[in-house]
């Protein structure tokens, strides 16, 4: 009888040893929460986002807010229970982030390289909607941001400080979406956690990829109206409606 009383502990202490161990293992999923979000007219870690230079630059009442998602790549089964029900959290797999077995440290390169090509598009296409002004220089300095997803604010921020009115109309307008050389908006990961992100820093508005819709109507957050964007024209038309308190072309 002695004997099976010291099984029966010495089976629950095992079990309890196991249930400790599963829940702080790692997973093969990594968990995507609502990033940062930066004024692309204001300052970053001391530094101005956007740097005019050869131009007058004006200043704005309001905000235009990039967006990001932070990836937590190392994430126990303890995280991932408390992940599942919470709706500004998911779980993707982890080769959907860190494909075809690259390193976290590669991925993290890769993203850097996405978001100069990223930068220097936004750039050009600014320059392009102003008509190329002579002499103007401009400089973009986010540190930490990757990927390519930043090229429609930062493309919107350029046209701001180089036009007399203000964009925003006072307003905090949040959005995302890749920009390529004809001023065209792409679709981008992560709209669910970018739209709490947007929220959680004051935006009153979100300028979505026409290619993103049908997503962010799925994961809509209340109190934050969505904008229809496919172009760099189409974000510059949304912007003009709210700071007229007119409302935009919806998702």
């Amino acid at each position: 009888m002695k004997r099976r009383g010291l099984l029966i502990a010495a089976g629950a202490l095992i079990t309890a040893l196991l249930g400790v161990v599963v829940a702080v293992l790692p997973l093969p999923y990594v968990m995507l929460e609502p990033g940062p979000t930066v004024d692309t007219l204001g300052s970053k870690d001391g530094h101005q986002v956007i740097t005019v230079t050869g131009a007058d630059v004006s200043s704005s009442a309001g905000q235009l807010r990039l967006t990001t998602v932070s990836v937590e790549s190392t994430i126990s089964l303890g995280e991932a229970w408390h992940a599942w029900f919470d709706s500004e959290v998911a779980l993707v797999p982890r080769d959907v982030v860190f494909s075809s077995g690259k390193s976290e440290e590669q991925v993290n390169q890769q993203n850097t390289e996405a978001f100069q090509e990223s930068e220097s598009t936004a750039v050009t296409v600014a320059m392009d909607q102003l008509g190329n002004p002579p002499g103007v220089n401009v400089t973009v300095d986010v540190d930490g941001i990757g990927g390519p997803s930043a090229g429609l604010m930062i493309s919107l921020g350029i046209i701001d400080k180089l036009t007399p009115a203000d964009l925003t109309g006072g307003r905090i307008v949040a959005g995302t979406g890749t920009v390529d050389e004809k001023g065209e908006v792409g679709p981008i990961g992560g709209i669910p956690q970018k739209l709490h992100g947007a929220k959680e820093a004051g935006a009153t508005w979100f300028l979505v990829p026409a290619g993103n819709c049908a997503e962010a109507k799925r994961n809509a957050v209340p109190g934050l109206p969505m904008a229809r964007v496919a172009t760099v024209d189409d974000a510059l038309t949304a912007l003009r409606a709210i700071a007229s308190g007119g409302t935009p072309a919806a998702c």
